[in-house]
């Protein structure tokens, strides 16, 4: 499968992945699929009031999956509470040139972000 040049920048040096440091505020974290589905997401992030501090996420996924979830944080980092809650996934699709058999991958991003927001409105 041919990758487009966005998709291949992201997986080459993917933005926010591994595993996020110790540091200030409160650690919220929200995952979304399976290996058994093909995909897996992890996001971590630690807010202070209503900002983010940081964000760091890992995955197991096709090219499109590790690419969606880099730019999703390249996106998200720093972003407000509300900024979180109103980021839709699916808008990754037409930069990331991702086919339409591939839209579930999004989906299970959105999750993981569902997630930590659902985590952070829980006082996580």
């Amino acid at each position: 499968m041919d990758y487009s040049g966005e998709v291949a920048l992201h997986f080459a040096a993917p933005r926010h992945a591994g595993a996020l440091p110790p540091g200030p505020g409160t650690l919220v974290r929200g995952e979304g699929g399976s290996l058994e589905q093909g995909a897996w997401v992890v996001f971590e992030l630690r807010h202070e009031a209503a900002r983010v501090l940081a964000l760091a996420w890992q995955a197991w996924g096709c090219p499109h999956t590790i690419a969606a979830c880099s730019l999703a944080a390249g996106k998200l980092a720093g972003c407000t509470r509300a900024e979180l809650q109103a980021f839709d996934a699916l808008s990754l699709r037409a930069p990331l040139d991702v086919p339409a058999h591939k839209t579930g991958r999004l989906l299970i991003i959105q999750d993981a972000l569902h997630k930590c927001s659902a985590a952070w409105d829980n006082g996580g």
